[in-house]
């Protein structure tokens, strides 16, 4: 009779409750992020920050450094003015693990200097950390 309430107990559980534990996909997050970089939407990539609003950054050749969003938002503005899109598509997603956990995703950008016909292949490695039930940028690097 006990196991039979304690069956009953667990199917009577909401769904939800389950679902919260779990965290969102993370190839749904580096989609996104691919979406957002594709649109230079610089404000909105920034918005996407985990809660200390520092991201490390590596836009090209200069030293990576953890940066807060005010400075990862020039920068992005800056480089998204410098080149025009071609084409952004993720091409990498994994999870890392670890408290808090951890992923990353690679996506690649097509992009031409302005004025300049010949394209540009990049790889942006996007470095993200489960924070606050949904996945944040810790980490922008754009790799030639």
């Amino acid at each position: 009779m006990t196991r039979l309430l304690f069956i009953l107990a667990l199917l009577l559980l909401p769904p939800a409750a389950s679902a919260q534990s779990r965290p969102a996909p993370l190839d749904a997050f580096v989609a996104n992020v691919a979406r957002l970089w594709s649109a230079g939407e610089a404000a909105e990539l920034v918005e996407l920050a985990p809660a200390d609003g520092r991201i490390l950054l590596a836009l090209g050749n200069e030293e990576a450094g953890a940066v807060q969003e005010r400075h990862v938002a020039a920068a992005l503005r800056e480089l998204f003015r410098d080149r025009e899109t071609v084409s952004v598509r993720p091409t990498q997603v994994q999870l890392s693990g670890g408290t808090p956990l951890r992923g990353f995703g690679e996506l690649a950008w097509v992009s031409r200097q302005r004025g300049v016909t010949r394209p540009v292949t990049s790889t942006v490695y996007v470095g993200a950390v489960y924070e606050g039930n949904a996945w944040r940028i810790r980490e922008l690097r754009v790799l030639r």
